[in-house]
């Protein structure tokens, strides 16, 4: 499969993502107001609604993984999703540790600073890796351009 046919079906999962995340994020606001007042929900509230970004990316990766039958991209992929439910969990639990009262805002902080370029580097040089192996793989970066010029066409037709 061509760099162009793989475009096009992540653009249209990112299609029905915008959609399923249009709805799930009007349901996590009217929650959040209902438990403004108690802000052990409201911060439970706010790392929940990052369980429809682990779907779509499910998804995502469930698409890479047809795209190529080598052992090896396979496995990265694979690890490009670990890494990203991994870092969902470690977020999840530094913030029910935090909101119980069991760390402190500190370190908290410090784990969030310490924690974050891995956490954005890492599937940046695993997206590098993957492009080496399959020179037809669409990288995050490429998917993002690829977004904008299709909402940059879809908004010149609205105006016209």
């Amino acid at each position: 499969m061509n760099r162009e046919a793989r475009t096009e079906a992540l653009l249209q999962i990112n299609t029905t993502y915008r959609r399923f995340m249009i709805g799930s994020s009007v349901v996590i606001f009217v929650s959040a107001l209902y438990f403004m007042m108690h802000t052990t929900y409201s911060g439970v509230i706010a790392v929940v609604s990052l369980i429809p970004t682990l779907f779509f990316e499910w998804k995502q990766t469930v698409l890479y993984l047809r795209f190529n039958d080598d052992w090896t991209y396979r496995r990265l992929i694979k690890q490009q999703f670990s890494l990203l439910v991994f870092t969902f969990i470690l977020l999840f639990s530094l913030i029910a540790l935090f909101l119980t009262g069991q760390i402190h805002p500190d370190v908290l902080m410090w784990a969030v600073v310490i924690g974050a370029p891995p956490s954005v580097l890492l599937p940046l040089w695993i997206d590098r890796k993957l492009l080496k192996l399959d020179p037809e793989h669409v990288t995050s970066n490429m998917l993002a351009k690829a977004n904008r010029e299709k909402l940059k066409r879809r908004l010149d037709g609205i105006n016209d």
